[in-house]
């Protein structure tokens, strides 16, 4: 890759997603691009700025998705999602009891197990949300991720990083095989794409 098509990606990047390469980031294009220009018939990361510069929205697409980082699971950083229960929840609730709606933007949702985590801490709040409409809207800049968050099923490996076993009985939906479904019973999550916003 040629220093002219690095500072091209990095302000590709840096414009479509927020993602702030530094200088010293040429490894980590080269990791995750070279793949992808080669699954695209191309013998190059140069080739497929070519790509990009005539015009190919579909490969500029597929370049900011494989440059993002979708690293997720459930109640990832515990602290942040006792933080929502025990202080922003009632909080929430004191100043909205007139109108009972709650709307959460979930951005950067990535395969939902975070959107889906609020859902379950909300559902374990029970009788203090009855007759509450509330929204969990997911949003991530790559489409593929979120139509795995949509679908809402997920690996034995992915429900063990972070889900309490007590929390997947309570939210399983039984499968037919060792994938599971979690459910969010007075929630709604709606997947969408990041451009929609």
């Amino acid at each position: 890759m040629t220093p002219p098509d690095y500072e091209y990606l990095r302000k590709l990047l840096k414009d479509r997603s927020g993602l702030d390469l530094s200088a010293d980031k040429q490894y980590l294009i080269e990791s995750r691009l070279l793949p992808l220009s080669r699954k695209s018939g191309m013998a190059s990361i140069s080739e497929l700025v070519q790509k990009m510069k005539g015009g190919s929205a579909d490969i500029t697409t597929q370049v900011v998705e494989a440059m993002t980082t979708n690293e997720t699971f459930f109640f990832r950083d515990k602290v942040p999602f006792d933080h929502f229960r025990d202080s922003i929840m009632p909080e929430i609730l004191q100043a909205r009891a007139s109108r009972k709606t709650l709307r959460i933007w979930c951005a950067a949702g990535s395969t939902g197990q975070e959107p889906y985590s609020l859902a379950m801490c909300l559902k374990e709040m029970g009788a203090a949300l009855a007759g509450w409409r509330v929204e969990i809207l997911a949003t991530d800049l790559s489409q593929e991720v979120l139509e795995k968050s949509k679908a809402g099923i997920y690996s034995q490996f992915e429900v063990q990083r972070g889900l309490p076993t007590q929390m997947l009985v309570k939210n399983r939906v039984p499968g037919r095989s060792s994938r599971r479904r979690t459910r969010s019973e007075g929630s709604t999550i709606f997947p969408s794409s990041g451009s929609s916003m």
